[in-house]
């Protein structure tokens, strides 16, 4: 019977705006198919806490489990749960290397390439760029391929650094202020992920350049809108967020 089955997501990263969505699609799934939905792991980037929810989630013996695939030390913990019969599905990051059964989540080579092409367009295609992301992670890395690619037919733009946000916007907001103090010609700052673009947006603030520096941030917070409202952020990518759970 529907009503006896459970599925659970596991993820990290529970206090950001985003994952928000993640939780109502797994919802949504839930009420629409008449089953029972859990939304587990850890507020902040903790590996560790979101294995050990991983595993607390195997010991339901739910049917089945969705998991952020954030980096490949999950492969293990997934391919044990797939070794239970336990089928497993990756969202939003993907992990190829393990048993999962499939992948659903954003193009992210494209979300990365449309939002290179807007900010060469609003630096009306001339001018030193950052990038911000959080190394090692697989949908980033894809974003952040989709951005060099982008820029690179623009000659006169220069990609000058890669600033790791460690997907905290505190963390973010120093990379980016050490960026523009390094670069005090800086036209323009990239954000591959959640934290980027508020974090991004707080230096630009407190440096004085809001207009000065285009930034271009990813999905769609409550601050990274207030922002783009008031013009300090010109642009985000975002994602069908809560689609990739539910589907």
């Amino acid at each position: 019977h529907a009503a006896d089955q459970l599925y659970i997501e596991v993820s990290a990263l529970g206090n950001l705006d985003y994952f928000y969505d993640h939780m109502m699609g797994c919802e949504m799934a839930g009420e629409e198919l008449g089953v029972r939905t859990e939304y587990v792991g850890p507020a902040d980037y903790d590996m560790n806490a979101m294995i050990a929810a991983f595993e607390q989630a195997i010991a339901k013996k739910p049917n089945g489990i969705v998991v952020v695939g954030f980096e490949d030390t999950l492969v293990p913990i997934v391919n044990k749960a797939v070794e239970a019969g336990i089928p497993v599905v990756t969202v939003d990051a993907d992990l190829p290397t393990s048993e999962r059964c499939c992948f659903v989540g954003t193009g992210n080579y494209t979300a990365g390439y449309t939002g290179g092409k807007y900010l060469a367009e609003a630096l009306g295609g001339a001018g030193k760029v950052a990038l911000m992301t959080k190394p090692g992670q697989s949908n980033l890395e894809d974003r952040v391929s989709g951005y060099e690619a982008a820029l690179a037919e623009y000659p006169d733009i220069e990609i000058v650094q890669i600033a790791d946000t460690q997907s905290d916007s505190v963390v973010a907001a120093q990379a980016a202020s050490a960026l523009l103090q390094k670069f005090p010609d800086l036209a323009g700052i990239a954000c591959v992920e959640a934290a980027g673009g508020a974090g991004a947006a707080t230096a630009v603030k407190e440096a004085g350049k809001v207009g000065e520096v285009k930034i271009i941030s990813m999905d769609r917070g409550e601050d990274v809108l207030a922002d783009i409202e008031s013009g300090v952020i010109t642009a985000s990518v975002a994602q069908q967020t809560a689609l990739m759970p539910y589907y």
